[in-house]
């Protein structure tokens, strides 16, 4: 209890101190800016869900669940505590009120905990509290899900929807429900690793944390389409380790840490799992190299698709100025939704452009996870995303990230 007063006495002092100098000096200034550069970060990615949703890029329920989302993300990178903007204000000397509340501030301070306080209020957001926050944020969500699913139910097809259901239950921590939904998106999109990879996860945590049997088998699947991907290749490892085959694991392991950045978080866990499996192996390990390529020199993985759009001659007379063009990435197979999306005008045509993970038009859905995609360069008359009748549009072949494409705008929609 003495440890309490102590700490509201020092608070009290700290208060005054900051008010009085206000209150008592001219041209004081009191600055406040908690947090603000994560307020303006989130209000653009606010306002870029909004004007997806204004484009057509986004329908309703999509646009519902991204906004959720965010704001989940919101909730755990900012806290509990609201965001306070900063301000700025000028205060004239008034030595009256500063000597008022030199005496009633600690008065009060301790009447109103003498009322309604308790050590215990001066303690942070316990567990308790944070999980019942977040079941609250989770029961926000829970409508916005049920109508997704009833929507997908429709249209079974659509794997970026079920890929997008299950994240948001493992964002949940309800693995559980997330493993059906993962079963249908692979379904409708099979040769995503990325897909693979997190489903292997879910169904590995639902199993106790236990990779053997079919969480390993999707762990492989989705390193026989990227043999470097990350998760897949943590996931494959681990299997390999706990069912002893220290010589597969140490492969694994030794590619994984040849891919990983100097700065990755996760390259001293690398590095310790191979020490582990080369001593329980009695292979030796390799020498380190006497000229180690630094990691900034390595050749960073292709992620991106960029090229030229053009506009066929004989559409020249149909071409309005001041028209919108969306230039978008999807996926080969399954859902249409796009991955990734830019706009100009057409009166840029023609237009360089460049469409990578900084693009991406859902933050669970990135290029750089796509096998396949397909590009389509759209001239819309109403500036609305949706395809509509007199629409000018050309597509690409199926390419891959990495990619350098050129589109022509070739055909009227009909």
């Amino acid at each position: 209890m003495l440890e309490f007063w102590a700490v509201v006495i020092v608070l009290t002092g700290a208060v005054l101190a900051q008010i009085l100098p206000a209150l008592t000096r001219p041209n004081a200034f009191v600055k406040s800016n908690a947090n603000a550069e994560k307020r303006a970060i989130f209000r653009q990615q606010f306002d870029e869900i909004e004007q997806d949703k204004i484009n057509g890029v986004l329908d309703a329920t999509q646009y519902d669940i991204a906004k959720s989302e965010l704001k989940r993300r919101m909730l755990d990178e900012v806290g509990l505590a609201e965001v306070e903007q900063a301000t700025v204000t000028k205060n004239l000397p008034d030595r009256r009120l500063a000597l008022i509340l030199l005496v009633l501030l600690p008065v009060l301070a301790v009447f109103i905990y003498f009322k309604i306080g308790s050590p215990a209020s001066i303690v942070g957001p316990t567990p308790n509290q944070l999980a019942l926050e977040r079941n609250a944020m989770a029961g926000d969500v829970e409508p916005l899900l049920e109508t997704l699913k009833r929507k997908l139910e429709k249209d079974p097809g659509d794997g970026t929807g079920w890929a997008l259901l299950a994240r948001t239950y493992v964002e949940l921590k309800r693995h559980a429900d997330a493993v059906p939904f993962y079963e249908k998106a692979v379904k409708a999109i099979p040769n995503d690793p990325q897909l693979l990879a997190d489903y292997a996860d879910a169904l590995a945590v639902v199993n106790g944390y236990n990779l053997a049997g079919k969480p390993e088998e999707l762990a492989n699947q989705a390193l026989k389409l990227d043999p470097h991907h990350t998760k897949a290749l943590l996931l494959a490892a681990s299997a390999a380790f706990n069912r002893k085959d220290y010589k597969g694991a140490i492969v694994l392991w030794e590619r994984l840490q040849q891919d990983l950045p100097a700065d990755s978080d996760i390259l001293p866990v690398v590095k310790a799992s191979l020490s582990e499996a080369y001593a329980l192996s009695g292979i030796k390990p390799p020498l380190p190299s006497a000229n180690p390529v630094p990691s900034a020199q390595k050749e960073a993985p292709a992620t991106g698709i960029s090229g030229t759009v053009t506009i066929a001659p004989a559409l020249f007379s149909k071409l309005d100025p001041a028209a919108t063009v969306f230039v978008f990435a999807r996926a080969a197979q399954g859902s249409p939704m796009p991955i990734a999306v830019i706009k100009t005008t057409a009166k840029d045509l023609p237009y360089s452009y460049q469409l990578d993970d900084s693009t991406a038009l859902m933050p669970g859905n990135k290029l750089s996870q796509a096998s396949e995609v397909v590009l389509v360069a759209r001239i819309s008359k109403s500036g609305d995303a949706k395809l509509q009748a007199g629409d000018l549009q050309g597509k690409s072949a199926t390419v891959k990230p990495g990619d350098k494409v050129d589109i022509e705008i070739n055909e009227v929609v009909q």
